[in-house]
């Protein structure tokens, strides 16, 4: 794949190792020129941070010895994959970015049920009715080319559609791959031709992200290597999901990335360009283990509402719809009725898996969405992130979850809700433009992640970001540490038979919020939750 545009020579030492291994180079002291600079971004789904060792994941172990590990990073809320993706990209909140769920319901695309947020259908269908504007904000992507630079984005998993969607003829600023479909659409023959076809979802070799790894390093960087590149891995969140989290299975899923986080790397050296490649390695979410399914639809239901997951016909005030995004619920309330909403936090706040409750209007012991960044046009009535506790699974890691209308049963692991396992994620970062050697335990998150990726690149991005550019962790960076603060909101509702009470912890840099962790219950359940 030939990417027409021109590059800098740089002079560098590279040196080639054998595979698993890699050298980082830096740059001389001095301010890096941005326009000599490439970017690679690496997505490792589901990545749990204190799962980061050395015999884990060697490479990038090393990598962050080499260059800065972020301890206190933040996924957004919903902890999900196709929130967390569209933020790391456009560096905006839900809210703005027009992402809040990983399923949710656009009756303008489909009235009778949710849509997969990153799916062709939805997202085609989204683009069309709102003139292209499905996502609310430009990408990293988007914005590279935008600027007469080229980009290449590889995923193992159907979320690399959202960061680079449009339809195109010819890859001569950019390429798309996403679990086994490419834009522009003639390039998946040329990679069946040579990789074979997309593989299943299991870790025999080749796996999902070998043969993405491959198509990025092999294909799309054949002949120049563009100024952005993203490689999203299916793993460790396949196998977590499927085995629960510290599972053999999910540390050998922890292998299968850093494998090919290494064939990225060492295709780097062999080019010469890893001295002037910043590389980020970031994941979209953390991870929990269930302790127990519920049915929030058919609980409801008893209670007497009009309660469903599907329309069968076109709704009627007061129906509701519950979108489960496993750790947390999207509910739907056909006329947005007050009464029938205030009903539904009644309910809710005497349910036995309701941790935190967010709504549109200001009912007691509710947060709003606007203090999760969630209140966008398209917005539920209500979201509630189910309970958690620091309880440990079976392989002894920490962090069990209740889930709700999903297919992850007790045992398997899950997400989205806003236990610090979920919300806390992984990010790693090295280059010429990274201090080396460093830790920093200040509040980030992955809406900074497009950001400082725009600063490294020397691109404007036009409008203002929600996120920060991570200055504190950049080699000529003499400014002050920024300073942190941390809140603790708490909201409560007295009931006739029980007490309602839940808590949001959020800190913030720079005026960038982050979203620690939240829970709550009925009775004393909040209290307990946060003693354990």
């Amino acid at each position: 794949m030939i990417f027409r545009f021109r590059r800098a020579l740089v002079a560098v030492f590279s040196i080639v190792l054998p595979f698993g291994c890699f050298s980082i180079v830096h740059a001389a002291e001095g301010t890096p020129d941005p326009r000599e600079r490439h970017v690679l971004l690496v997505v490792w789904d589901g990545m749990r941070p204190d799962f980061v060792t050395e015999s884990n994941c060697p490479t990038l172990w090393r990598l962050a010895s080499e260059g800065v590990r972020f301890l206190n990073h933040h996924s957004v809320y919903l902890s999900a994959t196709e929130v967390n993706g569209t933020a790391i990209n456009t560096g905006g909140y839900p809210a703005r970015d027009g992402i809040v769920a990983n399923s949710e319901y656009r009756p303008q695309i489909d009235p009778l049920k949710a849509i997969h947020t990153e799916l062709p259908p939805g997202v085609r269908k989204g683009d069309q009715i709102t003139g292209g504007h499905f996502l609310k904000m430009p990408t990293l992507a988007e914005i590279v080319r935008g600027s007469g630079g080229t980009t290449a984005v590889a995923a193992a998993k159907t979320i690399g559609l959202l960061p680079d969607r449009a339809e195109r003829a010819s890859a001569d600023q950019g390429a798309n791959i996403y679990a086994g479909a490419t834009l522009p659409a003639s390039l998946i023959s040329q990679l069946t031709n040579t990789l074979g076809p997309f593989p299943k979802d299991t870790l025999t070799s080749p796996t999902r992200n070998d043969w993405t790894a491959r198509a990025l390093t092999e294909h799309l960087w054949q002949n120049e290597l563009p100024r952005f590149s993203l490689l999203w891995m299916n793993n460790p969140d396949s196998t977590q999901h499927n085995f629960g989290p510290g599972s053999a299975q999910a540390l050998a899923g922890i292998r299968d990335a850093d494998n090919n986080l290494a064939r990225a790397l060492q295709a780097l050296e062999k080019k010469g360009l890893r001295n002037s490649t910043d590389v980020l390695v970031v994941s979209d979410h953390g991870f929990s283990t269930c302790a127990k399914s519920c049915d929030l639809a058919a609980d409801l239901q008893q209670a007497g509402f009009k309660a469903s997951r599907e329309f069968k016909r076109p709704p009627e005030k007061d129906e509701i719809l519950v979108v489960s995004n496993s750790g947390s619920d999207v509910i739907y309330a056909i006329g947005h009725s007050s009464d029938t909403v205030r009903k539904l936090v009644t309910f809710l706040q005497q349910w036995d898996y309701a941790g935190v409750i967010f709504a549109r209007e200001n009912i007691p012991g509710t947060f709003s969405l606007a203090q999760a960044h969630l209140n966008s046009g398209e917005a539920p009535d209500l979201v509630v992130s189910l309970r958690w506790t620091k309880d440990k699974n079976r392989n002894g890691v920490p962090g069990m979850l209740f889930s709700e209308g999903s297919n992850f049963t007790a045992g398997k692991g899950l997400h989205v809700s806003l236990s610090p396992f979920d919300m806390h994620a992984t990010l790693v970062a090295a280059g010429p433009d990274f201090a080396s050697g460093k830790t920093s335990d200040l509040p980030s998150g992955n809406v900074d992640i497009a950001p400082t990726i725009l600063h490294l690149l020397g691109i404007d991005p036009g409008k203002k970001m929600d996120g920060r550019i991570l200055a504190e962790a950049l080699r000529n960076n003499h400014g002050p540490v920024p300073a942190k603060t941390t809140q603790r909101l708490e909201a409560s509702a007295t009931k006739a038979s029980h007490q309602w009470r839940q808590y949001l912890q959020i800190s913030e840099v720079n005026n960038v919020q982050y979203l620690d962790e939240g829970n709550g219950g009925p009775g004393i359940a909040a209290k307990e939750a946060e003693e354990k």
